[in-house]
C-alpha cells in the first residue's frame, strides 16, 4: 500500500525532558460555548463561521486540531495534556499541571497500529463527540480515510466511546472516560511523547507568551503563523473564523482584502512525490459572478473598492461572461475524447449536471500546459466560439469549448429547470467539478469551493474562484484554490497578489507541466507496454486488494472487481 489509512498519538506524563523535534503541532482549538455561535463582530463582514461546520451551535463542541511536521511519525503512547486555568470545578486531583484545583486532563493515544505512521502535512482533528453528540457538542464522526494523491490530508478521531483509540483522564467534576475540554477561560495544551519527552511546550491562551487578545466564548484559538516545530505561543490569537480540518486562515488588519494562510506545501511535498501519476487535467478557475453583479461588485464604472476590476477577455461587464470554467492540461498528449466534466452545487438545493465531449479529432492529443475553457455563451452572445487549435511554439496555449456546440459536446445533463442542451451552471453555491475519463473513471477532482478540503475563503456572487499557485505534477482539492474579485483570467494563466499587498502581481507558471513520470495518457497501461493488454490484467491481479492508485481505476480506494471491469473496458486502448 502507498499510504496507511490511520495514524496515531499517545499521551505521557510530565518530566522536563525535551525532544529534539516536536513532530506534532497544535494549530487550533474550539472555545465556542455549547449554547453559542461563532460571533460576527462587524455586520456583513466575512466572519462568524467555520469552514467545515458552517454556522452551528457550539461549533462542533470540544475539539483540537494538530498538524504533523515529521514524516512517518509514530505517536503511539503520546499524551495531549490540557488545562483550563480559569476553571476550578474539580475533584481536587492533580493529573499533571501542578495544581489539583485547576481543571485539567490527559488524552493518551493508544497502541493501535493505526497511529504508527502519520505522514507529514496531515491535519489531525480530535473531537470529544461525533456528529450525534449532545446538542452544542456535535462534532465530526471518525474518519480515517487518507489519500493525499486525491487531496485527502485529513484524519478525524473521536475520544468518547472509543477506548481502542484513546484513553482519557480528567479531574473536571462530572466528566468520565472519553471526555476532555477546550474553552475560553485561559485554556492551554502541551504534548509529550511515549518516553515523556516534551514535544510541544504549552500553547494556548493560558500559556506563557500568548500573543493575542482574550479568547471569548464565541471564538476559536488559532495559530496565526507558519506550521513548524518552531511555532511559538506568540503567534497565537483569538478568531471568529474556524478552520476545522484545514490549514488556518486569517485577515490582515491593515490590508482588508488580504487573507493570510498557512502553507503546508513544504511538509507535503515528499508525500506527494510518492503519487503514482500526474493529474491529467485540473480546474484552474471558474466564474461565480451573478448575472446582475459586476466583478468585485460596484457599478459599471467602479468596483466596490474604487477600482476597475475586469477580466482581460470580457472587460468589465455584468456577470463577467456568464457560466464558464477553465481547465489546464497536466500531461502531454492528453486524449479528452469521451471525457465527462461533472459539476454540482453542494449547497442544499443546488443543481448539478455534466458535459461529455465528443470524438472530435481536435481533442485527441492535447499538449501539457494547454488552457481549456468551457463556456455557455458563444461570441455572438458575449462569449467565445469553439476553437480547438493550439500552437505552443507560437505562444498559443488556449483551447475553447462552446458547450452548446454539438461537434465537440456529445452529451449533456442538468437538473436545473428550463435549461437546454449545453447549459452549464457555475456559481458561488459551494460549486465543484469532477472529471471522468472515457471509461467513466474519476481521474481528477472534485475541485472548487464545494470540495471537502477547500479552505482559502468563501466565494461570493462577485468573485471568481481560481488556483493561486503554479501547479505541480499532482493537483487536488487541497491546493490553493481561492476566492477573488480582483483577478479574473478567462483563457489566461491566473494572477494574484500576496498578503500584505504591496502592489506586486504574481502570474501562474504553467511551463513545467508534463515533465513527470507515470503520465496517465494511457489509463490502465500498468506495465508501460503502450497498450492495455493481458500483461496489465496480470499486474492488476497481483495488486488485488491493495490501494495503489495506479491500479485503482474506479477510484474506490482499493483494487477490486470494479477495477477489473474498468480494465476490460479499456482493453486494447492506446495502440
Amino acid at each position: 500500500m502507498l499510504f496507511r489509512h490511520l495514524s496515531a498519538m499517545a499521551l505521557a506524563v510530565a518530566l522536563p525532558a525535551v525532544a529534539s523535534g516536536q513532530g506534532l503541532v497544535l494549530t487550533e482549538y474550539n472555545a465556542v460555548g455549547s449554547t453559542k455561535f461563532l460571533q460576527v463582530s462587524t455586520p456583513g463582514a466575512d466572519e462568524g463561521y467555520d469552514t467545515w461546520f458552517g454556522v452551528v451551535q457550539g461549533n462542533g463542541g470540544n475539539w483540537v486540531e494538530l498538524v504533523v511536521t515529521q514524516d512517518h511519525l509514530d505517536v503511539r503512547g503520546w499524551q495531549l495534556r490540557w488545562a483550563e486555568t480559569g476553571n476550578l470545578l474539580t475533584n481536587g486531583t492533580d493529573l499533571w499541571y501542578g495544581n489539583g484545583g485547576i481543571e485539567q486532563g490527559i488524552v493518551t493515544f493508544s497502541n493501535d497500529p493505526a497511529w504508527s505512521d502519520l505522514r507529514a502535512g496531515t491535519v489531525l482533528t480530535i473531537c470529544e463527540y461525533g456528529a450525534s453528540g449532545p446538542v452544542g457538542s456535535n462534532g465530526k464522526d471518525i474518519d480515517f480515510t487518507f489519500d493525499p494523491c486525491k487531496g485527502d490530508w485529513w484524519i478525524n478521531a473521536v475520544t468518547f466511546g472509543n477506548p481502542s483509540l484513546f484513553t482519557t483522564v480528567t479531574n473536571k467534576v462530572g466528566d468520565g472516560p472519553g471526555n476532555f475540554s477546550t474553552g475560553n477561560n485561559s485554556w492551554l495544551m502541551e504534548i509529550r511523547d511515549a518516553q515523556n519527552n516534551l514535544r510541544m511546550g504549552q500553547r494556548g491562551e493560558g500559556a506563557p507568551g500568548w500573543g493575542g487578545s482574550g479568547v471569548n466564548s464565541q471564538e476559536v484559538g488559532k495559530l496565526k503563523g507558519p506550521v513548524s516545530d518552531a511555532a511559538e505561543n506568540l503567534e497565537w490569537d483569538d478568531s471568529d473564523i474556524g478552520n476545522f480540518g484545514t490549514p488556518n486562515s486569517w485577515g490582515d488588519l491593515i490590508f482588508i482584502e488580504c487573507r493570510n494562510v498557512q502553507d503546508l506545501s513544504g511538509l507535503r511535498a515528499p508525500v506527494l512525490a510518492e503519487c503514482a501519476a500526474c493529474t491529467p487535467i485540473f480546474l484552474n478557475e471558474y466564474n461565480a459572478v451573478a448575472a446582475d453583479q459586476y466583478l468585485r461588485g460596484g457599478t459599471a464604472t467602479l468596483d466596490s473598492n474604487g477600482g476597475t476590476a475586469a477580466d482581460p477577455f470580457f472587460g468589465r461587464v455584468l456577470g463577467n461572461g456568464g457560466n464558464w470554467f477553465e481547465m489546464v492540461v497536466g500531461v502531454d498528449g492528453l486524449d479528452l475524447r469521451g471525457w465527462t466534466f461533472a459539476w454540482s452545487e453542494v449547497k442544499t438545493g443546488g443543481f448539478s449536471g455534466t458535459i461529455t465531449l465528443s470524438q472530435n479529432a481536435g481533442l485527441a492529443s492535447i499538449p501539457a500546459g494547454t488552457i481549456v475553457t468551457f463556456i455557455e455563451r458563444n461570441a455572438l452572445n458575449g462569449g467565445r466560439n469553439t476553437d480547438l487549435t493550439v500552437n505552443p511554439g507560437a505562444g498559443d496555449r488556449w483551447m475553447n469549448i462552446y458547450t452548446r456546440d454539438t461537434s465537440v459536446v456529445s452529451g449533456w445533463t442538468s437538473t436545473k429547470p428550463d435549461t437546454t442542451f449545453g447549459s452549464i451552471t457555475t456559481s458561488n453555491d459551494e460549486w465543484q467539478l469532477e472529471v471522468r475519463d472515457a471509461s467513466g473513471t474519476v481521474v481528477a477532482g472534485p475541485f472548487g469551493e464545494g470540495a471537502e478540503q477547500y479552505w482559502r475563503g468563501g466565494v461570493s456572487a462577485t468573485d471568481v474562484c481560481h488556483l493561486r499557485a503554479s501547479p505541480g505534477s499532482v493537483v487536488t482539492m487541497a491546493d490553493d484554490y481561492d476566492d477573488t474579485g480582483r483577478f479574473s483570467n478567462f483563457g489566461e494563466a491566473n494572477a494574484w497578489a500576496e498578503c500584505p499587498d504591496d502592489g506586486t502581481v504574481f502570474t501562474q507558471d504553467l511551463a513545467g507541466l508534463g515533465a513527470c513520470s507515470g503520465v496517465p495518457t494511457c489509463p490502465g497501461d500498468l506495465d508501460g507496454s503502450g497498450t492495455v493488454d493481458a500483461g496489465d490484467i496480470g499486474s492488476l491481479l497481483i495488486l488485488f486488494g491493495e490501494s495503489d492508485p495506479a491500479g485503482d481505476l474506479d477510484q474506490s480506494g482499493s483494487i477490486d472487481a470494479g477495477d477489473i471491469g474498468s480494465m476490460l473496458i479499456l482493453f486494447g486502448d492506446c495502440p
